[in-house]
């Protein structure tokens, strides 16, 4: 099939589903704002970066409207409704048109200018010939703004590279491996640690505007000499970095899905993330890690003293993890599932087409 995918080229997500669409042999163009500069060329298009009050809008929606015929796609995928997929609604092309739900674009765009911002979000779905959400979690609150059916679909981890690690020895190994922002609560993991006693570890991976911030908080906890804070890492270097620790943190104050745990887990490792959004979905409470109620530092702090007192137990409990992910988020079935979805729309617009003629 040809797929013109309309999505952020700059991310690791739309970077997976286009690379296992082409290693399933689908002739695939990408419209981003974004460059994926080692990318084969001229299959990315960029389109105009996003200007206030949405100025950049009408040349965007142009640009689609001529390119994409050019390239003639079976399929239009557009991810990330708010903003990707308004481009998509606006450009009303003929071939069928797939809409993905990421997160904070049905969480967060629909409360930002109430009632404009909810009539907006409706009349994106609507254009929709179908509609995924990575997470139940996000379907529930999607369904809020259409009566279409929604199709959950996740962002599956890769188990050729995320593969099970044996067990670590000697004190207990903390990673965090998300951004260092507010939304990711890491403010909440250092506040945590200042009281748990015994030996223990921690590296922070990633980059982020709360960088300074966290590093004074980690000074005044006297935590300097336990954190190693890592920085970016490659996409080819992480497995191998995320299997250095035994549990992996996530204290997200919202989160739609939960990729970071998954790949902690399928590497054969515990975690302990807040009981909130998605997480819960992809978390096997006291079986592949542990759920906290958020913003509970006072429980935060008990359940990783607990884990430094008894590192085995966290142990035994992250080898529980690749079975887990492997039977509900192995990223071929996911991607399996996708383009079974495409080729259900090309056959149903090949039909209408068949129809209208006689």
């Amino acid at each position: 099939m040809r797929i013109a995918i309309i999505a952020d080229a700059g991310s690791v997500h739309t970077r997976r589903w286009v690379w296992g669409l082409k290693q399933h042999g689908h002739d695939i163009r990408i419209w981003s704002e974004r460059a994926w500069d080692d990318f084969d060329h001229g299959v990315v298009h960029l389109l105009p970066k996003a200007l206030r009050f949405r100025r950049d809008v009408p040349v965007a929606v142009w640009q689609l409207r001529r390119e994409i015929p050019q390239f003639s796609p079976d399929i239009i995928h557009a991810h990330y409704i708010s903003h990707y997929g308004l481009l998509a609604a606006l450009a009303r092309l003929s071939p069928p048109l797939v809409m993905s739900i990421w997160g904070a674009d049905i969480e967060c765009f629909p409360k930002r200018h109430g009632l404009l911002s909810r009539r907006l979000t409706q009349w994106i779905l609507g254009q929709a010939d179908a509609i995924t959400c990575s997470s139940h979690y996000l379907k529930t609150i999607s369904a809020r703004y259409t009566k279409k059916p929604l199709r959950v679909i996740p962002f599956g981890i890769d188990l050729q590279r995320f593969r099970p690690h044996p067990p670590n020895q000697g004190p207990v190994r903390f990673i965090i491996n998300k951004a260092l922002e507010p939304v990711y609560g890491i403010d909440l993991i250092l506040t945590a640690l200042k009281d748990v006693q015994g030996d223990y570890v921690v590296r922070i991976l990633g980059e982020g505007s709360q960088r300074q911030t966290l590093l004074s908080l980690a000074k005044t906890y006297h935590l300097e000499d336990r954190i190693i804070w890592v920085g970016k890492v490659g996409l080819d270097e992480l497995p191998d970095v995320l299997a250095w620790g035994d549990v992996g943190l996530y204290p997200s104050r919202r989160e739609s899905f939960g990729v970071a745990p998954l790949e902690m887990m399928a590497l054969g490792r515990a975690v302990v993330a807040h009981r909130l959004g998605g997480l819960t979905e992809v978390i096997n409470d006291n079986v592949t890690g542990f759920l906290v109620e958020p913003d509970n530092i006072q429980a935060w702090q008990q359940i990783l003293q607990q884990i430094v007192d008894d590192p085995s137990r966290i142990r035994q409990m992250g080898e529980q993890g690749p079975g887990w992910v492997a039977s509900r988020y192995n990223f071929d079935e996911n991607l399996t599932s996708m383009i079974a979805l495409y080729e259900q729309l090309r056959l149903t617009k090949i039909s209408q087409k068949r129809k209208t003629k006689i």
